[in-house]
C-alpha cells in the first residue's frame, strides 16, 4: 500500500508545482491568496478484520473471512483477500461482522439550535420558542402566509454534538448511522444522515436529507390551531411552493417591469424539496393517518414517506401499491402505566396490542419499502427486544437486518455509500460474539468511518471485581435530595448481573440490564418521562454500610439519589 501513498504524494506535488507557478507567471493576488491545506498528509490508517462470519447484507454470507479497510472505507472483502503490510489486523474468528446497524429516525445527537427568530415570511421562529410563543399568544398567526411553525430552514447538521453521551450507548449496541431531524413545529427542518463518531463536521453523510411534517398545531390560539387547519396550512404551503417557483422562473426570464420575489426562508427549503425528491415524512401511525398523508403526498407533490405504521398490517398492500415508504417505530403500544387499572381497554386497543408487531412481515410479504427506527422505545436493548417480537410474529431475520442497515439507507438515498458489507462502501462494521438480535450476543467492537471503536465491557467499564456486597430484595430510592421518591425491588445472579423492577411516581420502570462488581454497581431500565414517551434511566454508584449512593441520568438529565432498605435493614 506504500507505493500508492507515495504515487499520491508525487502527483499531488506536481499540482502544487502548477499552482505556484500560475501565481508567479500571473501575479494574481487573488490567486496567490488562496489558501492550500497541507497536502502531505500521513498514509490512511489500513485495518484488516479477520477469520470472521461476514453477513454482507448483499449475498451470500461468508463463513471464514477478511475485511480490508482503508482511509474509512471497505477495500476488500472476501475468503481470499490480500492484507496490506502495515495494516493493524485484529483476529476476530469465531465472531461475526454486520453492517452497521442504522436508526431510520432519532434525535440522538442533536444540541438545541439556534431558533434564528421568524420566519422569512414574518412567522413563528423555531423550535421550543415558537411553541412557548405561540401558546403566549405572543406571535399570532393572520394566515398561511406567517408561516407559523415552519421551521424548514433548521439543519440537523448545524445542531451535531458529538460529545452528547448517548452517542457512545447507542454505538455500543452496533448502531453506527442514524436519520436525525428535529422535531418541533408542524414542519420540523432538515434532517441529516449522520454517522456515530468522529467531529461535528465527519459526521455528516448527507445533508439536507429529508423533510419532516409532523401535523401537529398544539400551542396555537388560532390558525392553524386544529388537525383541519394545519391540514389545509400544509396543503397552502404547497401551493405557495409551486407558485414561487413559477414566478422566480418568470422573474429570472424578464425581470424588467415585474416585483422581485420576496426572499422566504421558511419556503426556500420546501421547494428545494419538491425540485429535488427529498423524502418528507408525515406521521402515519393509525389507518386514517395512513390514507391521509398518502393522500396528502399525491395532492402536494411531496415524495412522502410514513413514520409510526402500527396499524399498517391491515393495509400493507395499499400501501406497497402507493409506492410510499414506511418508518416502523419500535416503541410498541403498550398499556399506560397510569390508567386506571379497573377500566377495560377498548376492544381496538387490544386489537392495535396486539397485532402492531405484525405490521413488519405483513409489509414485507407485501413488498413495501420499510425500516426500523428507535422512536420512544426506551433505548438501545429495548429496541433489539422489539425487533425480536417482530420476528415471534413472522418477521424473518434477514428482513429484520435489511430493517436496520440497507433499508433506511435506501430510503434516504445512501445505499451506495451504506447498508451492506460491500467493496467501496463506508467501512460501517460490527463486530459481534454471535446473532446480532440474540439476546445473549454482545456487542464487542465497531467500526465508524474506518475508525475502530471498543465498545462498554470492551474499554474495562464494567469492573471485573465479583459482587462484595448482595444488592438483591427491597429498596427505597430517594431522588434529588428527597424531592422524589421510588422503591426497587432487585435480583442479583452468581455473576453480578442485576434484574427486577423500580416503581417510582412515573411508573413502573423495567431493568433491562445492570451489575455489581466490588461495591459499585450500574442499572439500567426504561422509564417513562412523559405522555408516550420512554427513555433509558442509568443508576450507577457504589454500596458502603448498607447504603447505595450514586447519581442516575434520564436522556439529558442527571440526578443524586440514595438507597436504603425498607425499615433501616442491611
Amino acid at each position: 500500500m506504500s507505493h500508492r501513498i507515495a504515487a499520491g504524494t508525487a502527483s499531488r506535488g506536481a499540482a502544487l508545482t502548477t499552482v505556484a507557478l500560475t501565481t508567479l507567471l500571473l501575479g494574481s493576488a487573488e490567486v496567490a491568496a488562496q489558501h492550500f491545506p497541507n497536502q502531505t498528509p500521513a498514509g490512511p490508517p489500513f485495518f484488516a478484520l479477520q477469520g470472521a462470519r461476514i453477513v454482507t447484507g448483499s449475498g451470500a454470507e461468508i463463513e471464514n473471512g477478511t475485511v480490508v479497510i482503508g482511509n474509512g472505507l471497505i477495500e476488500a472483502v472476501g475468503e481470499n483477500v490480500s492484507i496490506p503490510g502495515d495494516a493493524r489486523v485484529f483476529d476476530v474468528s469465531g465472531m461475526t461482522v454486520y453492517p452497521g446497524l442504522f436508526d431510520a429516525l432519532s434525535e440522538v445527537g442533536l444540541a438545541g439550535g439556534d431558533d434564528g427568530g421568524p420566519g422569512g415570511g414574518g412567522g413563528g421562529g423555531g423550535g421550543l420558542a415558537a411553541l412557548l410563543a405561540a401558546q403566549q399568544g405572543v406571535t399570532p398567526s393572520d394566515g398561511p402566509e406567517d408561516r407559523p411553525a415552519t421551521n424548514s430552514w433548521v439543519s440537523a447538521a448545524d445542531m451535531l454534538d458529538p460529545e452528547a453521551g448517548d452517542i457512545e450507548r447507542w454505538r455500543d449496541a452496533g448502531f453506527t448511522t442514524a436519520f436525525l431531524i428535529p422535531g418541533d413545529g408542524i414542519v420540523t427542518g432538515q434532517g441529516a444522515v449522520v454517522n456515530f463518531g468522529g467531529s461535528a463536521r465527519e459526521m455528516v453523510v448527507k445533508a439536507p436529507a429529508a423533510l419532516r411534517i409532523t401535523m401537529s398545531g398544539a400551542g396555537f390560539r388560532s390558525y392553524p390551531g386544529s388537525l383541519m387547519g394545519v391540514i389545509s396550512y400544509v396543503r397552502q404551503l404547497y401551493l405557495d411552493a409551486a407558485h414561487a417557483d413559477q414566478y422566480a422562473a418568470r422573474y429570472e426570464a424578464s425581470p424588467r417591469g415585474r416585483n422581485r420575489p420576496v426572499y422566504d426562508r421558511a419556503l426556500g427549503p420546501v421547494q428545494d424539496a419538491i425540485r429535488g425528491g427529498w423524502p418528507t415524512l408525515f406521521p402515519a401511525d393509525e389507518v386514517r393517518e395512513i390514507r391521509r398523508a398518502i393522500r396528502l403526498g399525491n395532492d402536494t407533490g411531496a415524495r412522502v414517506v410514513l413514520t409510526g405504521g402500527h396499524e399498517a398490517y391491515g393495509l400493507a398492500d395499499e400501501i406497497a401499491a402507493s409506492g410510499a415508504p414506511v418508518l416502523v417505530s419500535l416503541a410498541w403500544p403498550r398499556r399506560n402505566n397510569n390508567a386506571d387499572p379497573e377500566a377495560e381497554e377498548t376492544l381496538a386497543s387490544l386489537e392495535r396490542r396486539a397485532y402492531a408487531p405484525t405490521t413488519p412481515a405483513r409489509l414485507e410479504e407485501a413488498g413495501a419499502t420499510w425500516a426500523f427506527y428507535s422512536d420512544d422505545s426506551g433505548g438501545p436493548s429495548a429496541v433489539m427486544e422489539n425487533v425480536r417480537k417482530a420476528m415471534e410474529h413472522g418477521l424473518s431475520q434477514d428482513a429484520a437486518l435489511r430493517a436496520l442497515t440497507v433499508s433506511p439507507a435506501r430510503i434516504y438515498g445512501v445505499e451506495a455509500q451504506l447498508g451492506t458489507v460491500e467493496e467501496g462502501k463506508i467501512a460501517n462494521l460490527v463486530v459481534a460474539d454471535g446473532d446480532i438480535f440474540a439476546e445473549e450476543t454482545t456487542v464487542t467492537m465497531v467500526f465508524v468511518d474506518g475508525k475502530p471503536f471498543e465498545t462498554g465491557e470492551a474499554r474495562g467499564e464494567r469492573p471485573e471485581a465479583p459482587p462484595e456486597v448482595d444488592i438483591s430484595g427491597s429498596w427505597v430510592l430517594s431522588l434529588n435530595n428527597d424531592s422524589q421518591e421510588a422503591s426497587a425491588e432487585l435480583e442479583v445472579d452468581e455473576d453480578g448481573h442485576v434484574s427486577g423492577i423500580i416503581v417510582g411516581e412515573r411508573g413502573e420502570q423495567q431493568i433491562t440490564g445492570g451489575w455489581v462488581s466490588g461495591t459499585e454497581f450500574e442499572i439500567s431500565a426504561r422509564a417513562t418521562v412523559g405522555p408516550g414517551r420512554v427513555v433509558e434511566a442509568v443508576y450507577s454508584g457504589v454500596i458502603e454500610d448498607g447504603e447505595m449512593t450514586g447519581s442516575v441520568q434520564m436522556g439529558q438529565f442527571t440526578m443524586d439519589f440514595t438507597g436504603t432498605r425498607p425499615g433501616g435493614g442491611r
